[in-house]
């Protein structure tokens, strides 16, 4: 009986590997578990897709130490454009205007620093060697300097003393004033030269004064429409009651917002050379101030009021408008 049951064994087994061996199997290929299928059967991971990296804002530094002009040594704060400037226009003048080295000092007119000056340019004139150019005669210059360069000489003209009109259309024909400076008088050298306009300068210095130039200016009655240019005056007093007059020297526009910023250069008292003044109130703006100031401008040296602001007469017509 047990030689029965082993047979039995035996074919049953036998019968089920012969099955199995007749089976059909399913061999899956390596290919098929790949992203990448290869004739040699290699896994090969799909290539990423292509990334493009963001580009990193470009940062301009705000002072260009290599700049030897008020455009080139200061750029507007990130975000911001300078306005455009018409050729021949003022602010082409003043944009254009030389500044000295970027360690250069403000000086007073006896050669000796200025200590406390805030000064993100200083602009490269030369003073005399008397206490004569002031805070209106600072300004002045600059005035003159333009229109002298534009051959508008009828411009070139101040108020000085007793209602007298300081003029270089007079002094380049050979006219000079007399010995009390009340009226002008012959026999001065005729002459359109550089040589002569400067010693025009030099007279004048001696007797402008910041209530003769406010005189020549017009007051800006409407400050929230009358929108600030280059070449506007803010006059006040300092701590110590002594004028300031600070100039608008060049605007810049926020890109998105379209909000206006302002350089201002300033001289002084005593006679100290002419410099663009930091912002001591916003370092991430300076040197340039917001237009937008709603009630005092607090600079270095001077807190004005919104409302004094002033137009020089021969800069009245918007000569920056772009056509």
């Amino acid at each position: 009986m047990k030689q029965i049951l082993s047979v039995v064994l035996c074919l049953v087994l036998t019968l089920m590997l012969t099955a199995c061996s007749k089976g059909t199997s399913t061999i899956v290929p390596i290919e098929s578990l790949s992203p990448v299928s290869t004739s040699a059967g290699v896994y090969t991971p799909a290539p990423s897709p292509e990334v493009t990296p963001t580009p990193l804002p470009v940062v301009v530094a705000r002072i260009e130490e290599s700049g030897m002009t008020i455009g080139s040594r200061i750029n507007p704060p990130m975000g911001c454009t300078r306005e455009y400037a018409a050729p021949g226009s003022f602010s082409a003048f003043l944009r254009a205007y030389s500044v000295k080295g970027a360690s250069a000092s403000v000086l007073y007119y006896d050669g000796t620093k200025r200590e406390d000056a805030k000064a993100a340019a200083v602009l490269d004139v030369s003073l005399g060697k008397k206490n004569h150019e002031g805070p209106a005669g600072a300004i002045a210059r600059l005035y003159a300097e333009y229109f002298y360069a534009q051959e508008e000489f009828h411009k070139v003209a101040f108020s000085i003393g007793n209602k007298i009109t300081f003029s270089f259309e007079k002094w380049r024909k050979g006219y000079r004033l007399n010995s009390k400076g009340t009226d002008w008088v012959s026999g001065g050298k005729e002459s359109n030269g550089e040589e002569n306009f400067n010693n025009y300068l030099s007279s004048l210095m001696v007797y402008i004064s910041s209530d003769n130039l406010k005189s020549d200016c017009t007051k800006i009655e409407d400050v929230d429409s009358d929108e600030i240019r280059v070449g506007d005056l803010f006059i006040g007093s300092d701590k110590d009651g002594k004028t300031r007059i600070l100039m608008v020297a060049d605007i810049c526009r926020n890109d998105e917002t379209g909000e206006k910023l302002m350089l201002l250069v300033q001289g002084g008292s005593p006679a100290q050379t002419l410099h663009i003044v930091e912002n001591p109130t916003d370092s991430n703006l300076s040197p340039w101030y917001s237009c937008a100031f709603t009630n005092q401008l607090v600079t270095p040296d001077l807190t004005v009021n919104i409302e004094d602001r002033y137009r020089f007469r021969f800069l009245s017509d918007d000569s920056d408008s772009e056509e």
